[in-house]
């Protein structure tokens, strides 16, 4: 979606798009907008196109990289690490020996076939809970000392610096915009 608009902008094809204004606002704010394009005088050929925003050629590669490992489907294998490293997060910290000796594999072969999804042990511990705190924070039952107790956590704070990191704003203001 977001590579799709900034697609758009730069080729001036934002038709109906109902947030087009806000993007070209947002745009300007950024001081990302092209220069004006010159007129040609009379009887002067036409000035070549104006060159791409490098940064905005930038910005959109590293949006569809995301949107397209966001949107790849998860591997069984991946999902049985997550299924066994769930039940783990509330007794500490998750060690991927623990998990390796929960798949019944060593820690090598653990790390070689994650390596082969293109995921890190890390990443897709942070990507666990990252998920479970957003249907954490949704039910409004577990308080902010819970669900950070429930992910493993050493305390409620760095579950909030965590959350924010994820997210771009606190658990209890996430949990009070679901309110409105």
């Amino acid at each position: 979606m977001i590579a799709g608009c900034i697609d758009r902008m730069r080729r001036d094809d934002c038709g109906g798009c109902e947030r087009r204004d806000a993007c070209a606002s947002l745009f300007r704010m950024l001081k990302f907008d092209r220069p004006p394009k010159p007129q040609p005088e009379r009887g002067q050929e036409r000035p070549s196109p104006p060159r791409k925003n490098p940064f905005l050629a930038l910005l959109g590669e590293v949006v569809k990289a995301i949107e397209g490992k966001a949107a790849a489907p998860r591997s069984e294998f991946r999902a049985e690490v997550e299924r066994r490293m769930e039940p783990l997060l509330a007794s500490g910290p998750v060690r991927i020996d623990d998990v390796a000796r929960a798949l019944r594999c060593s820690r090598q072969t653990l790390y070689r076939r994650l390596k082969a999804e293109g995921v890190t042990f890390a990443e897709l511990l942070d990507d666990l809970r990252r998920r479970l705190a957003s249907r954490f924070v949704r039910e409004q039952a577990l308080s902010v000392k819970e669900t950070a107790w429930r992910l493993g956590f050493s305390d409620p704070a760095a579950f909030s610096r965590a959350y924010k990191r994820w997210t771009g704003t606190s658990p209890s203001a996430a949990r009070g915009k679901d309110r409105n």
